[in-house]
């Protein structure tokens, strides 16, 4: 595993937190609840992040050794 490799895949597992609390906060919150709105942009702010992670650091296959 490469140093970007490591980098990759620890934040991308902070990120899969961050919306994972997301999206338990817009499950359990009513559509008129005032703080609904800055849930769904933790959501989206994450989500875009995840996004631009795999641009920064794509993921590339590596040839496996025969044997």
């Amino acid at each position: 595993m490469t140093a970007d490799d490591k980098t990759r895949h620890d934040f991308k597992n902070q990120l899969s937190i961050v919306l994972g609390f997301a999206e338990m906060l817009l499950a359990g919150a009513p559509a008129d609840d005032p703080r609904r709105g800055d849930f769904e942009e933790i959501h989206k702010a994450a989500t875009t992040a995840l996004d631009l992670l795999a641009r920064v650091f794509p993921v590339h296959a590596t040839p496996r050794r025969p044997g």
